[in-house]
């Protein structure tokens, strides 16, 4: 499929098949759209590079968004491959269900997956500075499905709580319901001691 490519201020060809484009440039290949103030494209291994840009006073403008279908990512600098469809993103927000999962590394995998360090998953509204999160030292999301983490803990008013995780599973539904859930206590072959829902 054809990459079509546009910015508002230049477009610059350099030796090695590189394209870099300035002001309000925008990247589509078949579905996924990029936006940034700057990208920096390999024509030939059909890679890219997107960040923002920092004015005088220190205020970014211009943070890359990449949309894979109708879901955006967020970030502050992107490394993305049209071919194999996988890249290095930093600083990733996106919204999945009712709430934001923030990471300041993730990678995106072929599947539209995401794998990430260090990452926040919150409710709160403030997704720059949450009341409440639950820390994340490793997660997998698929976009607009689910989250499966690795050992998590609840973190209120940046004070960490000792209520931890070993791992969690947290599902994205459009169905809502109200009540309360009383958790299930069992054993598993596989897993052992369990307190489920």
């Amino acid at each position: 499929a054809p990459v079509v490519y546009s910015a508002t201020d230049s477009i610059v060809f350099t030796a090695g098949g590189f394209a870099h484009l300035y002001g309000q440039s925008k990247v589509n290949y078949e579905k996924i759209e990029l936006t940034s103030e700057v990208i920096t494209m390999n024509m030939d291994s059909s890679t890219v590079y997107a960040r923002g840009v920092v004015d005088s006073m220190g205020v970014e403008s211009g943070l890359p968004v990449f949309k894979d279908g109708d879901t955006p990512y967020e970030s502050k600098e992107m490394r993305y491959n049209f071919k194999s469809k996988k890249g290095f993103i930093n600083s990733i927000v996106t919204q999945q269900g009712e709430g934001y999962v923030v990471s300041k590394e993730a990678k995106k995998g072929a599947n539209d997956e995401i794998y990430m360090r260090s990452g926040q998953y919150t409710t709160c509204d403030d997704h720059e500075c949450p009341h409440f999160y639950m820390q994340l030292t490793k997660a997998k999301i698929k976009p607009k499905k689910n989250i499966v983490t690795g050992p998590a803990y609840m973190v209120l008013a940046d004070v960490p709580l000792p209520l931890a995780l070993p791992f969690g599973y947290f599902p994205f539904s459009k169905d809502y319901s109200s009540g309360i859930i009383f958790p299930t206590f069992g054993e598993d072959y596989n897993r052992g001691f369990y307190m489920r829902d």
